[in-house]
């Protein structure tokens, strides 16, 4: 009996905590857009800083986050965000907007090595959505495909059960589709393999040291994609191609 008491006490304080940390959090939330819609950018910023160190993760936070950087003017936090806003809905219109804004104020331009167009097509369709979206999507056609199969079972004509299996086969394949971009998009989500340059001019050497010859620059904004890490040092490489050695401490993993 003491043990259920323990057990039902423990359970009450877990969701007097968690009540407390979501009324905390929304009148941090509240505090924040106040503050933003007077202006008062810096304290609107740390504010919503506050709600990310309890734990909060998500796609308007980030863009909340991302826009109070912007107004301060820290245009590699303000990517960074817009970045890990994208990271968890790629299709957050307004999160792709501002960033590309932001992009605007950075210094380096870098051109994107073309893809297959096969590859950027199913990449458009896979971002139309977030992996939460994609994953409802997918249970709704398995429930599709369910009721096709039983009206194939059930249907009184050959051609009615043709018609049905034919098209249990076709909506199975989205299914499968919509699986694959869910589990895709949320791998992305997790990934620790992108990051943005945070400080004013970083070089990027040949090897993982000091000595190392200076292959090229970045500035503050610029993307990465990290290949490997090596002590505080990690390879990297931009959207052209280019590869070199720069210091942990001058990027942020998105």
């Amino acid at each position: 009996m003491n043990h259920k008491i323990k057990y039902v006490f423990v359970a009450l304080c877990l969701m007097i905590a968690v009540n407390l940390s979501a009324n905390s959090n929304g009148l941090l939330w509240n505090s924040a857009n106040d503050a933003y819609s007077m202006g008062q950018y810096e304290t609107a910023l740390n504010d919503y800083l506050k709600i990310e160190e309890n734990g909060v993760h998500s796609y308007k936070l980030y863009y909340n986050i991302g826009n109070a950087y912007y107004k301060t003017g820290s245009m590699g936090k303000a990517i960074l965000y817009y970045e890990k806003a994208l990271k968890l809905n790629p299709a957050g219109e307004d999160a792709k907007t501002n960033l590309q804004i932001a992009r605007l104020q950075t210094l380096d331009k870098i051109e994107v090595v073309p893809e297959f167009i096969l590859s950027t097509w199913i990449k458009e369709i896979r971002n139309m959505i977030s992996s939460n979206g994609w994953a409802y999507v997918s249970v709704a056609l398995f429930a599709v495909v369910a009721l096709l199969m039983l009206l194939f079972k059930f249907a009184p004509t050959t051609g009615q059960r043709k018609f049905s299996f034919v098209m249990a086969c076709i909506v199975f394949l989205f299914a499968i589709f919509a699986v694959i971009f869910a589990a895709n998009l949320r791998a992305n989500a997790n990934s620790e393999d992108e990051a943005i340059v945070m400080v004013p001019v970083s070089n990027v050497k040949s090897a993982p040291n000091a000595t190392g010859n200076n292959l090229f620059i970045l500035h503050e904004g610029s993307k990465v994609e990290i290949l490997e890490e090596a002590g505080k040092w990690c390879r990297i490489e931009i959207s052209d191609g280019r590869q070199g050695w720069m210091q942990m401490n001058d990027v942020e993993v998105i």
